[in-house]
């Protein structure tokens, strides 16, 4: 026979747990800058900020940051500025026993152009 408060309990803490992976960012815009003179497109780049979850569900990192994903998309080119034409996204790349959440930003950057 199931001891249904051994149950009850497993499931609360799997609840409280889960809980803890509900780092979405919503809509977001961290800072706009208007053109700085003498800038130029550099490219395109991309930026991500993760979560792991074992078991699909158990935080192992802190939560994924649309600010952490910015900051990782300006450090893709040197000389970067700013980044315009941001998109953020959510994704989750499914994995045997685990699951990644992840806050994806792709923009273009623009800054100086670097020196000859």
């Amino acid at each position: 026979m199931v001891n249904l408060g051994r149950v009850g309990a497993i499931i609360a803490l799997l609840i409280g747990l889960g809980g803890c992976t509900s780092g979405l960012h919503g809509s977001f815009a961290s800072h706009s800058y208007g053109a700085q003179p003498g800038a130029v497109l550099l490219g395109p780049v991309q930026g991500l900020s993760c979560q792991t979850q074992v078991l699909y569900f158990i935080p192992m990192d802190d939560a994924p940051s649309t600010q952490q994903a910015i900051e990782a998309a300006k450090a893709q080119l040197d000389h970067t500025d700013y980044l315009a034409d941001l998109a953020i996204d959510d994704e989750t790349l499914w994995h045997i026993g685990y699951a990644r959440q992840c806050i994806v930003v792709r923009a273009f950057a623009y800054g100086r152009p670097a020196a000859h």
